[in-house]
């Protein structure tokens, strides 16, 4: 935020598109030790003054919307423009923007000083003297320059020569054109910039149009302040192009996280359901009837759905091992009660009056797989004969 204290004033001495050297006189120096700003007054030749007014308060943004509205008019390089924003809502902005032909900005003196230069039209800050109502003229050496107030705000900017004119004849330019719009010319102030005694106040009554009309803080119509917002841009221009390729590639992974989740949601779904049907199949009389070992056929339906039987002897093999078995050995005495096969082998639960039939068993298999071990043998009640758990690998 500017303020006055910290500002030193100047003007600038000429006319700024002409090619004659041009000179700087200081109006004012800051009363603090502090000099943050070098506020130069200009008597810009051309300058257009349009309202504007977006649905949105992005600076940049209202740039871009502005170029757009002048480009068939302005020749690409020819034409600059500053926005000045003097409402702003969370939703909206509005205010006036300067449109200069870029040849006046070009070779402006600055002051040797390392403060910020602020260029502004030299009508600019004499606002307060009209109350925001009227016209301010500033006057100078080879100038007439004016600036038309409605509410506030400029509307309208006219230049003419000194030499060319004079103070009264723009006056009576400007009651003819108001006069043409069914206006009143309202206020009229007029500051010679020639007359010392009238530029000594000029700090006052800039300060007074700061206060009273606090967007004239925002003006800066120099070429520093000019690249600076090139810059930024074409700074958010490129940031809007990677933040576009950003958001495709994260909605590219969001979809194909949602892709995962829903399969694996279809995956855990189809587990459930399997899980019940392998616990029904096992566990539930009316399906399965008295089986002696639960468990163990449990335990073949899940190997079984894990795909263990995928890969070695078929279950047909085994089943005709078996047999053969049975068929070599017709007097062997026993009775197998349950089979659970997979890929690497079977295992079986059975019962046989003796223990030479458990081990003659057992020798057949060891015979046809690489390994038959016996495990779990226990008497049956009574003393029929013997329970065992033969497991055979292959």
């Amino acid at each position: 935020m500017l303020r006055i204290e910290n500002v030193s004033l100047f003007r600038i001495i000429g006319t700024p598109d002409t090619t004659d050297e041009k000179k700087l006189g200081k109006i004012s120096s800051a009363s603090s030790k502090r000099v943050k700003h070098n506020i130069l007054l200009a008597a810009f030749k051309s300058v257009a003054i349009t309202p504007f007014a977006f649905p949105f308060n992005n600076i940049t943004r209202a740039r871009e919307a502005l170029k757009l509205q002048t480009l068939p008019y302005a020749p690409a390089g020819k034409m600059e423009l500053f926005p000045v924003v003097i409402k702003k809502t969370p939703r909206s902005s509005s205010g006036v923007a300067l449109h200069i032909p870029s040849a006046e900005l070009e070779n402006f003196p600055t002051p040797s000083s390392q403060a910020e230069n602020i260029v502004w039209p030299a009508p600019l800050p004499l606002a307060a003297k009209v109350g925001g109502e009227g016209v301010t003229f500033w006057v100078d050496e080879d100038n007439i320059c004016s600036m038309l107030w409605r509410g506030g705000v400029p509307v309208f900017y006219r230049w003419k020569s000194r030499a060319d004119t004079d103070i009264k004849a723009e006056y009576a330019w400007y009651e003819r054109y108001c006069r043409s719009k069914g206006e009143e010319i309202g206020e009229v102030f007029t500051l010679d910039a020639t007359n010392p005694s009238q530029l000594a106040d000029f700090q006052n009554i800039a300060k007074e149009s700061m206060a009273l009309f606090p967007w004239i803080c925002g003006v800066n119509m120099s070429r520093r302040a000019l690249d600076s917002a090139v810059v930024l841009e074409r700074t958010v221009h490129s940031l809007s192009k990677v933040a576009c390729w950003v958001l495709i590639i994260g909605l590219l992974a969001l979809t194909g996280n949602a892709m995962r989740l829903y399969e694996a949601r279809r995956n855990t779904s189809a587990l459930r359901t399997r899980t019940v049907e392998l616990y029904r199949s096992v566990f539930e009389p009316a399906r399965t009837g008295n089986i002696p070992d639960p468990i163990g056929l449990a335990r073949f339906h899940v190997h079984q759905a894990r795909g263990y039987f995928s890969e070695g002897r078929s279950i047909s093999e085994m089943f005709y091992d078996l047999g053969h078995i049975f068929e070599q050995n017709p007097d062997i005495g026993v009775t197998v009660d349950v089979a659970r096969y997979n890929s690497s082998g079977v295992d079986y639960t059975g019962t046989a009056p003796d223990m030479e039939a458990v081990h003659r068993f057992r020798g057949a298999w060891a015979e046809r797989a690489d390994s038959a071990h016996i495990s779990n043998l226990n008497i049956v009640p009574g003393g029929s004969g013997y329970r065992f758990d033969l497991s055979v690998r292959w």
